[in-house]
């Protein structure tokens, strides 16, 4: 029973250590001045405060929000135009 679940404890590592590197991969990237789902232009104070950002404000939230509840975070959203957000 132990060897099953020590089996366990590292796969569960294992993909652990997947997502920080897919993570550090992603921060080291450049980021985006347009909005990767909606097109919208990135306010610069939010490109400059996360150089490696590659959405919105707006778009963000809503794939948080999607996240934590469980949906799928595929398919574009939008946010008004002219909206300043940082």
């Amino acid at each position: 029973m132990a060897d099953i679940i020590d089996e366990a404890m590292e796969v569960i590592d294992l993909n652990a250590e997947i997502k920080v590197a897919v993570i550090r991969s992603q921060l080291s990237q450049p980021g985006r001045m347009t909005c990767e789902n909606c097109d919208e232009e990135i306010p610069a104070a939010r490109r400059q405060l996360l150089p490696s950002v590659t959405t919105c404000v707006t778009c963000q939230e809503i794939l948080e929000l999607r996240e934590r509840t469980g949906q799928s975070v595929h398919g574009g959203t939008g946010r008004a135009a002219g909206d300043d957000v940082v």
